[in-house]
């Protein structure tokens, strides 16, 4: 019995030691399981992860935080977790933690933003080493950023390199800008030492109003007295009221100052007053020692001037005329007077690069053909080679050249494309803008794709990643994505045909084309229904609260607030109808109407006065604001594009009743 119970319990005992050793195997292999879980996660329960442990991050919920982000340890997304906590903390963080994860994740496209937040918290606190310790000479001479530039400084001075920080502090102050608030301790201190004077007072003004900074011209008088003073004074009135030069009296000294105040008020009151800038000009010329220089200016400035108003420089004076600004404003000059003779001199004087663009190939074209026409021992069909050629590229001007020959316009269109996995695959940085856009982190996500970008040297390549974020709905990314890509063949990029249905519907109502409607929302907002302007235009159609309450009213439609402008159907409903409204006003006429949409009624009635009975083409080149004439050569060739692509092929950029301005 005795040996039996033995046996047994050494059998027991090796079946216990042997479910000991297998629990044992089963323990240790545990977290390798549960490892393979994590791996296995779908991209959907990765990204309920990753936001829940955001929102454990905001509540302080750290080990919860702590317990999720190990779940995500190859998680694409995993290292902006970290962003997110140290970004919550950059108070408290010392520059080694922050040095630490920049180090470890230097790849990250907010990396660089961090590091610039983190430092202006150091300079805000006066922390000059730790300030000093991540930011270097280096980085001063480098950076662009003037809050930086000015911490730095005050970081010299208050480690005691005060001489060093007093020195440099002059290039910074001569800025033709206000600086930053922060700057403000360092320059006070500067303006007691020996580096200030008026001499650099006076280089400060000068700079910031040839850069028309009012504000901060009228603040920099207050450093002078005395004759400098007087002449500062004098500088700041005629660059707001130039007609002040005309008082010669008043600049009797012919000094060095006095020159530059007298020339930079005659430049401006040319463009005003012509015929008085040149009476005044040749008094001042007869008493005061101008440069070379100096007369060269005044003479090309005062011969595009008159040009405007229809005289141009003689024959035997022609010569005189060299500089490439003075040549370009003679032949916008001859555009904005329809003389076809000058402009096509002019315009043939242009330097080669200048001449070689859609433009001036354009209105030399038309300058030969009109010259030809007036001729009947000319050919009448010499300009047509010219016409043609720059009909076969997708632009205003080739739509424009098209129309002179009475042919269809050019699309151009290219539709091969590959896939972008592989691509994206190699690419960690739109690997994560894609995840990002996925958890809704906007901003970081544009910040990874533009990253993705700066690092793809192939076209082809950044053209298949537009697609990928197309496809993922961001439309005005796409766009922008492909101008970086320059695939501007690519229409189906270029050209979204998102809210169709809403703009058909705004198009019938309004009796209007829903191209027109779409290219003004291309124009304006990319398609974007949350873009804000820097003035505060709104949605799609980009309108103005403003605007929007009066079109409300016009429509008895209630309007809820300024934010239900972000609403497609709301903002397409009010786009649609002001532009219709501003095309009943001026009778049809598309160019009219585009212009007035973008700088208002006011304005183009004012333009209108000022050129009367001339050809549209040359009307919408005189517009006085650049951003107004590119908006609406930009609205006219998207609109034709629209048309194209919606199978009409016999559209034109220009109809025949906007052919010619008033008459």
């Amino acid at each position: 019995m005795a040996g039996l119970k033995t046996v047994a319990t050494q059998t027991l005992f090796k079946s216990f030691r042997q479910r000991i050793v297998l629990m044992s195997l089963l323990l240790t292999s545990l977290p390798s399981l549960a490892l393979d879980k994590i791996n296995d996660l779908s991209d959907f329960r990765k990204r309920q992860i990753y936001t829940e442990s955001l929102d454990n991050l905001r509540r302080g919920a750290i080990t919860k935080f702590n317990k999720n982000k190990k779940k995500l340890k190859d998680y694409v997304l995993e290292p902006y977790l970290e962003y997110h906590r140290l970004n919550g903390k950059l108070n408290d963080a010392g520059p080694k933690e922050v040095e630490t994860f920049l180090g470890t994740h230097s790849d990250l496209a907010v990396s660089p933003i961090l590091k610039t937040r983190w430092l202006k918290k150091q300079g805000a606190k006066r922390r000059w080493k730790n300030f000093l310790y991540m930011f270097k000479e280096q980085d001063f001479l480098r950076s662009s950023n003037a809050e930086l530039k000015c911490y730095y400084l005050r970081s010299l001075y208050g480690t005691g390199r005060k001489k060093e920080a007093l020195r440099k502090t002059t290039a910074l102050w001569l800025s033709p800008k206000s600086q930053p608030k922060s700057c403000d301790p360092l320059f006070e201190v500067w303006r007691s030492s020996q580096h200030f004077n008026q001499d650099i007072a006076w280089q400060r003004l000068e700079k910031a109003i040839k850069a028309n900074q009012r504000t901060l011209s009228k603040y920099l008088l207050r450093f002078f007295s005395g004759a400098y003073k007087t002449r500062a004074n004098a500088y700041y009135l005629v660059h707001t009221q130039p007609r002040r030069i005309l008082q010669t009296r008043n600049f009797t000294a012919d000094t060095e100052k006095n020159r530059t105040v007298i020339e930079h008020g005659l430049v401006r009151l040319s463009t005003r007053d012509p015929e008085k800038t040149l009476k005044a000009w040749k008094k001042y010329r007869a008493t005061h020692n101008f440069s070379e220089l100096q007369k060269t200016v005044m003479t090309e400035r005062l011969a595009v001037a008159i040009a405007k108003t229809g005289t141009f420089p003689e024959e035997a004076k022609r010569s005189e005329i060299t500089s490439a600004f003075a040549v370009m404003g003679l032949s916008n000059a001859a555009i904005a007077v329809a003389n076809w003779q000058e402009l096509y001199f002019w315009a043939n004087k242009l330097p080669e690069e200048e001449k070689s663009t859609h433009k001036w190939r354009f209105w030399r074209a038309v300058s030969k053909e009109n010259i030809m026409n007036s001729d009947p021992r000319n050919n009448p069909h010499d300009h047509e080679d010219d016409f043609l050629k720059l009909a076969q590229e997708r632009n205003y001007y080739g739509f424009l050249a098209a129309d002179r020959l009475a042919i269809p316009s050019s699309l151009n269109a290219d539709t091969d494309l590959a896939d972008s996995g592989k691509i994206i695959a190699r690419n960690i940085h739109a690997k994560r803008a894609l995840e990002l856009f996925a958890v809704g982190e906007e901003l970081n996500a544009r910040r990874e794709w533009f990253r993705a970008f700066d690092e793809i040297e192939d076209q082809h390549e950044k053209r298949v990643l537009a697609h990928a974020i197309k496809n993922i709905g961001k439309i005005s990314l796409a766009i922008f994505s492909a101008n970086l890509a320059d695939a501007t063949d690519d229409l189906t990029l270029r050209f979204p045909n998102q809210y169709a249905p809403q703009f058909d519907r705004a198009s019938h109502k309004g009796g209007i084309s829903p191209s027109l409607l779409k290219a003004i929302t291309r124009q304006e907002s990319a398609y974007d229904p949350k873009a804000k302007s820097s003035a505060g235009a709104r949605g799609l159609m980009q309108l103005m609260p403003r605007t929007a309450r009066l079109v409300a009213r016009r429509m008895n439609v209630k309007l809820a607030g300024d934010e239900s402008l972000y609403e497609p159907l709301m903002n397409i409903q009010l786009g649609s109808f002001h532009i219709a409204w501003l095309l009943e006003r001026y009778k049809g006429n598309r160019p009219l109407a585009i212009a007035a949409y973008n700088a208002g009624e006011s304005r183009v009635d004012r333009w209108l006065k000022e050129r009367d009975g001339l050809p549209i083409e040359n009307w919408i080149e005189t517009i006085p604001f650049k951003e107004t004439r590119n908006y609406v050569k930009n609205v006219l060739a998207f609109t034709l594009v629209y048309e194209r692509l919606a199978g009409n092929s016999g559209s034109s950029i220009l109809n025949p009743s906007e052919k010619i301005i008033g008459g």
